[in-house]
């Protein structure tokens, strides 16, 4: 995933837009969020299943390229975070993703957005912590209410398998997010 990351930076720097961050949403786009949502984890072993439910705090960043005022194409990690058992864990999808946008003759609109891409669930903070892959995806939409700014509503939905159990979560999760092209 790594080389993925590093060859995709490459190229959107290779190929990017020399007038980046000129108003512009065409060219190189980088931005972030920070949010709040709810999430359910179902927990399969077996023929045992437990759900939980919580509210989680939500993290964002993405960057990439826009070849038109109305398109986006980026990487972007979606990290939701929770406490749990007196540490700190955390659900990241890591995915390719695109929004549309509805108008292009104004700094505000509406937009959708979706991607799909590799989940990971792990305890950042520990020191012996190990991580569990799966497949994740994500789509909403949003407002950008002002240039630079929106507000984004996404459902998310993720599933884990770690040998003989399974993990799947999925979430509804808003996020107020800033982009600069």
């Amino acid at each position: 995933m790594k080389k993925i990351n590093k060859l995709a930076c490459i190229l959107l720097l290779a190929f990017s837009n020399l007038y980046a961050f000129d108003g512009e949403r065409k060219g190189f786009i980088l931005g972030g969020g920070i949010g709040a949502g709810y999430i359910s984890n179902t927990t399969s072993f077996n023929s045992f299943s437990n759900t939980n439910s919580r509210a989680v705090f939500l993290t964002n960043g993405k960057i990439g390229y826009a070849p038109s005022n109305t398109l986006e194409i980026y990487s972007i990690g979606k990290a939701s975070w929770w406490g749990e058992s007196d540490k700190i864990s955390r659900l990241v999808l890591s995915a390719i993703a695109i929004t549309v946008y509805f108008d292009n003759t104004t700094d505000t609109g509406w937009f959708i957005s979706g991607g799909l891409g590799l989940s990971t669930l792990d305890t950042p903070f520990e020191s012996n912590s190990e991580s569990s892959n799966g497949f994740g995806l994500f789509g909403g939409g949003g407002y950008e209410f002002s240039s630079h700014w929106s507000l984004e509503v996404d459902l998310l939905y993720s599933t884990i398998t770690e040998r003989v159990t399974d993990l799947n979560s999925f979430g509804v999760l808003v996020t107020v997010n800033f982009l600069a092209f």
